[in-house]
């Protein structure tokens, strides 16, 4: 199980943690896989989750903390479900409100950084919304920048990501698959997404082959 977001791996930092590694796993996997099957019910239950956590999400260097505020305002605002009392609400109804500095860098998609692709893709895990894949791919399969850190950073993070993702999300593999036939999209990227459709397909091979033989099951694929 795995987040491909940045440089960020939240469930890599939950799994190595004194708690229970098999509810943190289903913690994890609850911020991956929300937008499959959102309901109020377990939008609660993933608050109560994230309150019982609130030591490991805090206490990680990697932003853990602000994502899970992050993926609770977003599905709170999707879905018009409140968000309860807890350890991230006050950071999730800030961004919501609009009006901090952090609200306002989370919302404005052209200050992009590795920090903004994990806004972006727990944004996307919370809500199922296409529109963080359009941020994302406007800058994953681009051709490196000469000179430009920053932004090489930030072309390399969306292209790796993007491409893991394919092949954890049916839902982003279906997005690289509808990209193909857009207008406007670069050379580069055409050949990238093209990568990415093959890499996923083979990798649903491989995991059908070592299912079938019974010593792997199946990745999740939504």
């Amino acid at each position: 199980m795995k987040i491909f977001i940045g440089t960020l791996c939240i469930v890599g930092m939950i799994l190595s943690s004194s708690v229970s590694a098999q509810t943190l796993k289903e913690f994890g996997n609850t911020m991956l896989y929300f937008y499959l099957t959102p309901s109020e019910a377990s939008f609660s239950k993933f608050q109560i989750a994230a309150d019982h956590f609130r030591s490991e999400l805090v206490g990680a260097e990697n932003g853990a903390a602000l994502l899970t505020s992050v993926m609770i305002a977003r599905i709170s605002e999707k879905n018009g479900w409140a968000i309860a009392d807890g350890a991230f609400s006050t950071t999730a109804k800030e961004i919501l409100d609009g009006q901090s500095e952090l609200a306002k860098y989370i919302a404005d998609d052209s200050k992009v950084d590795s920090t903004k692709l994990d806004v972006w893709w727990t944004s996307f895990f919370g809500t199922g919304d296409n529109r963080y894949l359009e941020n994302i791919f406007r800058y994953a399969g681009l051709e490196l920048p000469k000179g430009d850190i920053s932004g090489m950073m930030v072309i390399g993070a969306a292209t790796w990501s993007f491409k893991s993702n394919c092949q954890q999300h049916k839902r982003v593999l279906e997005f690289a698959k509808q990209k193909l036939s857009s207008p406007g999209i670069t050379e580069s990227q055409i050949t990238f997404l093209k990568e990415c459709i093959s890499s996923a397909q083979q990798s649903d091979i491989e995991q059908n082959s070592l299912s079938g033989d019974g010593d792997k099951a199946p990745s999740r694929r939504d």
